[in-house]
């Protein structure tokens, strides 16, 4: 396209000086006719001098167009170059979240220091104790229920409890800031944490008693984070619970920022 305006614009230089001769020549100005060497010479001159210059204008301005094209373009580079490099520093110091399961068999027994803690869900609210209530450990040791009255036995059953002996740990050499723990629940967000901190390869036992009233289900649990700059992530971890104490952990995602 380029190319055919050039010959565009050669096309009318050339042409406008024999119009210019063919007006003057044949048209009604009478003065025209008249015209000799010297004021040919001038109006040539003239004519070239003003080409000359309109064709240095066009290629100062072609070749100041063709070098802003390629400061953009070294612009652009920059700016990718510049992202990649603030997306590697981003990723270089993001926290990065594991959850498994505890093997430790007595854990129930234990007393949690906080951010440690036992969080207890049922139907109509979630906790969070240091230590267990004794009707919790007892039946997680036996998974029998006891009902009696003065001291006396009437029923032995089994219980719906779950216990899930669920570890947070933080895998990267950084710090996690304002760690929260919270799960979806009738299609709501429910926090079951208060914000904790997780150094270099901490890690922080958030043991869940799921309640015989609670309902059984695949839940989404949700950890959300920040790094060291304040840049907001989050993880999510399913759990499906099948009640009796049967349940199943899917594998927790990748940090998504938020």
């Amino acid at each position: 396209m380029k190319k055919y305006k050039w010959f565009l614009v050669l096309f009318i230089i050339l042409c406008t000086p024999l119009v210019i001769n063919l007006f003057f020549i044949n048209g009604d100005i009478e003065t025209g006719k008249y015209l000799g060497n010297k004021e040919w010479l001038a109006f040539w001159g003239s004519y070239i001098g003003g080409v000359t210059t309109l064709i240095a204008v066009l290629l100062t301005l072609n070749q100041n167009r063709v070098v802003i094209d390629q400061n953009r373009v070294v612009i652009d580079q920059n700016k990718e170059m510049l992202n990649f490099q603030e997306e590697q520093y981003r990723i270089s110091i993001m926290p990065v979240l594991d959850v498994r399961i505890s093997l430790k068999e007595s854990l129930h027994m234990e007393k949690l220091h906080p951010p440690n803690g036992f969080i207890i869900l049922n139907q109509e609210s979630n906790t969070q104790v240091s230590s267990l209530p004794k009707e919790y450990s007892e039946v997680i040791d036996s998974n029998m229920l006891e009902e009696s009255d003065d001291g006396i036995t009437i029923s032995t059953y089994m219980v719906n409890l779950t216990f899930i002996r669920l570890v947070i740990t933080q895998k990267t050499h950084l710090v996690a800031m304002n760690v929260q723990l919270s799960m979806y629940k009738d299609e709501k967000e429910l926090s079951i944490t208060p914000h904790f901190v997780l150094a270099s390869e901490e890690s922080v036992k958030l043991p869940l008693l799921i309640d015989k009233n609670f309902p059984s289900g695949d839940y989404k649990f949700i950890l959300r984070f920040q790094d060291t700059q304040g840049r907001s992530y989050h993880q999510f971890f399913n759990i499906k619970i099948e009640g009796y104490d049967k349940y199943s952990l899917k594998p927790i995602s990748t940090p998504n920022l938020n």
